[in-house]
């Protein structure tokens, strides 16, 4: 498995509580730069053969549909991608007629569409510009094109009664979107709302509950699906498979020989992306030993766990002072081994960071 992840660092508004590069306010004539220093990016890479693609930001729905539709465009003549996973970024507010009309007829295969709430009064809050009214029609419209539907949601919001997330999560499932990545509020990696008291209650388990009672199995700590219907290219990323980014502040990670990797990045700067699409930025090789843990760190997200056997096929014997850790954290209960899986605990997904950390030399 091989992904394409392409980044379109361009927002209507920047909500506050993101993390991920983008910009706002930015002119026409900038976004026509960017999308073909895209372009020449891609038409450069030495290995044109993906799994998946993935069009992400940033708001890839707020280009100008002339702009979207040169970019997919020219994905289609530049990679081999026969049986490709296609997923595109949308925001409701940004999902018009012409959109629609675009990824209906392009190989885009499914849409993730950040709803977040179904609550205006917590769309205010988190800085959206949609409404919740909005948001409905949006994630019908995409249905109506025939193409997959993945919806985002937040929970445990500061200042926002709980009753407003798991009515927001019913009102997805209403909806019938293929896939729902559900996602804890994150007080670690944003300084919005930071005087909110974080309590230790969470909805994580309620969450699951719901989301399992309905039909949609949790493969992911954050995501579930109807069957069949996971995102294959975020599974790349947990399962320790090659990816390429395209765009400023787009990740890579080629795999080497000997199980080393090269991770690497562009700089968050759309005037540097279009000066040199080229330009790599902080490059990084990934020792055996560096490799072997993150996947297991990161093989934990997933329901199913680690499969061991294949793991020590790929690495060799796992070393020692490992797998006293492992078995410390399955006598704690937060682990568990059954036959060669390796997997979570429901009590150790409730603490899943915590956990990972001690794995760590």
């Amino acid at each position: 498995m091989r992904g394409l992840y392409i980044h379109i660092p361009f927002c209507n508004s920047l909500c506050p509580y993101c993390s991920f590069y983008s910009e706002k306010n930015i002119d026409e004539s900038i976004k026509k730069k960017y999308i073909n220093a895209l372009i020449a990016e891609i038409a450069s890479f030495d290995n044109k053969q993906f799994d998946t693609v993935y069009i992400g930001g940033g708001t890839p729905s707020s280009l100008h549909y002339k702009l979207l539709d040169k970019l997919v465009d020219n994905i289609i003549k530049l990679i081999d991608y026969k049986g490709a996973e296609w997923t595109i970024e949308a925001n409701p507010e940004s999902t018009d007629s012409n959109f629609l009309s675009l990824i209906k007829s392009s190989p885009v295969s499914r849409v993730s569409l950040g709803v977040e709430s179904f609550d205006d009064d917590v769309l205010k809050l988190l800085g959206r510009l949609h409404s919740a009214e909005k948001a409905e029609q949006a994630a019908e419209d995409i249905l109506s094109t025939g193409k997959q539907l993945n919806i985002d949601m937040i929970y445990d919001i500061p200042y926002t009664d709980s009753k407003k997330s798991i009515s927001t999560l019913n009102k997805i499932i209403s909806i019938h979107p293929h896939h729902i990545s559900a996602y804890s509020y994150d007080y670690a990696d944003t300084l919005y709302l930071k005087d909110g008291v974080q309590d230790d209650e969470t909805l994580f388990e309620e969450v699951e509950r719901i989301c399992c009672e309905f039909g949609y199995y949790k493969y992911e700590t954050s995501n579930f699906s109807l069957p069949d219907k996971h995102s294959r290219h975020n599974c790349l990323y947990w399962q320790g498979e090659e990816y390429k980014g395209a765009g400023s502040a787009a990740h890579s990670m080629v795999l080497l020989e000997e199980n080393k990797r090269k991770r690497y990045n562009h700089k968050d700067s759309i005037e540097e992306y279009i000066k040199n699409p080229y330009n790599i930025d902080n490059q990084e090789i990934i020792s055996e030993s560096d490799a072997l843990l993150e996947d297991i760190i990161f093989g934990l997200r997933m329901k199913k766990g680690i499969n061991l056997y294949n793991l020590e096929k790929k690495f060799g014997k796992i070393d020692k002072s490992l797998l006293n850790k492992i078995e410390k954290n399955i006598k704690l209960g937060l682990l568990e081994k059954d036959d060669v899986w390796l997997k979570t605990t429901q009590k150790g997904s409730l603490v899943l960071e915590s956990l990972s950390c001690s794995l760590l030399p």
